[in-house]
C-alpha cells in the first residue's frame, strides 16, 4: 500500500478516527466489537468495518480470548507514535491521559501533580511533574503505565517522576501532614483516576 492510499485508509471516516480514539491511549486494554460499539455509540457494522480496515494497515489486531476477538493496538506498528501524537493534539492532553490509567488492576486513584511538561521536553530542567498513582499495583504494570503516560504527553523517559503509594500509606502520610504528599496535593492536578479528593 503506497503513501496517498494509506494516508486515505487512516483518516477517510468520522467512525475510524472514534475507534483510533478510543484504542490508542489505551494500548494495554482489548476491546471487542460490542465493547467499542457501546463505549462509542455507534453501530457494531460500521465499527466492524473500521476495525477491519485499521487491521489491514496494521494499526490494530484481533486475537481470540474464549469467544471473544478483542483488539488491541499493535505495539510494534510504525503507524501507532504519530497517530497516537495526533489524537492526543485532537482530543487534548488529559483527554486522552485518563486512558493511560483505565483498567490499571488495583488503582485507586492517579493524578498529574504539577504543570504538564510541553509536548517534546526532554526533562531538560523544567519544573516537575509527577504522575501520582495510589493503589496495590505490581512494579511492572507501575512501569507500563508510566511509559505509556510519558508517551501521551509526548515527552522524553523520566521526564515525568513517578511516586506511588499503598492506600494506607498515602492515608497516613496525608493525616500526618507528610510535607511531600502535601507538596503533590498543593499545586496544579491533573485529575486522571478518582474522586479529586485524594486526602482519604
Amino acid at each position: 500500500m503506497d503513501g496517498p492510499e494509506l494516508l486515505g485508509e487512516v483518516f477517510s471516516s468520522k467512525v475510524r478516527a472514534a475507534v483510533l480514539g478510543h484504542l490508542l491511549p489505551r494500548p494495554h486494554l482489548g476491546f471487542s466489537l460490542t465493547d467499542l460499539s457501546r463505549v462509542l455509540g455507534l453501530p457494531v457494522s460500521s465499527v466492524q468495518h473500521e476495525c477491519y480496515k485499521l487491521e489491514r494497515i496494521g494499526v490494530i489486531k484481533a486475537r481470540r480470548t474464549g469467544s471473544s476477538r478483542p483488539y488491541k493496538v499493535v505495539a510494534g506498528s510504525p503507524l501507532r507514535a504519530p497517530l497516537t501524537a495526533l489524537i492526543a493534539a485532537a482530543l487534548g492532553r488529559e483527554r486522552v491521559l485518563r486512558g493511560a490509567v483505565d483498567g490499571v488492576p488495583g488503582l485507586r486513584a492517579a493524578f498529574l501533580a504539577g504543570e504538564l511538561p510541553p509536548v517534546g521536553d526532554a526533562g531538560g530542567g523544567g519544573a516537575a511533574c509527577f504522575l501520582v498513582l495510589v493503589g496495590e499495583v505490581p512494579l511492572e504494570t507501575l512501569d507500563e503505565t508510566h511509559r505509556r503516560v510519558e508517551d501521551l504527553l509526548g515527552v522524553a523517559p523520566a521526564t515525568v517522576e513517578l511516586a506511588f503509594f499503598r492506600p494506607n500509606d498515602w492515608q497516613d502520610r496525608i493525616a500526618q501532614g507528610n510535607p511531600h504528599a502535601l507538596g503533590l496535593m498543593a499545586g496544579p492536578r491533573t485529575e486522571l483516576l478518582g474522586e479529586g479528593d485524594h486526602t482519604r
